[in-house]
């Protein structure tokens, strides 16, 4: 069976799949600017708007973020950041603009990402 990553925008250059911030859970969003925040991981982020990941998550980032924790709270971007390590990939990129990728499911807090935008 073909992955979902294989219907998604790569950058071939820069080794980075892009997807759709709504693939991920909003608790998993939240959970992932916190930790991006406090530099418990390795990437980058405007809160909650967008993200870039290293697909290596979370595998380098064991020492401040255990490898367990990141299975239990963010078991969607563990299977996406596995997923992309295994196409060659190196970054994940989640940017609410970009389109779905078929294949992968959307959560549906947009509502109350554009609520909160818009505070």
């Amino acid at each position: 069976m073909t992955s979902p990553l294989a219907l998604a925008p790569i950058n071939q250059a820069q080794r980075m799949v892009t997807l759709r911030t709504f693939h991920l859970p909003e608790e998993e969003a939240e959970t992932v600017a916190i930790l991006l925040a406090n530099r418990a991981i390795t990437g980058a982020s405007a809160h909650r708007e967008w993200f870039v990941i290293s697909a290596d998550f979370p595998r380098d980032c064991a020492a401040h973020y255990p490898s367990e924790a990141a299975h239990v709270d963010l078991p969607v971007l563990c299977a996406l950041a596995k997923e992309a390590r295994s196409a060659g990939l190196r970054w994940l990129m989640l940017d609410p603009d970009a389109r779905p990728v078929p294949g992968l499911p959307i959560h549906d807090w947009k509502a109350t990402f554009c609520s909160e935008a818009a505070a």
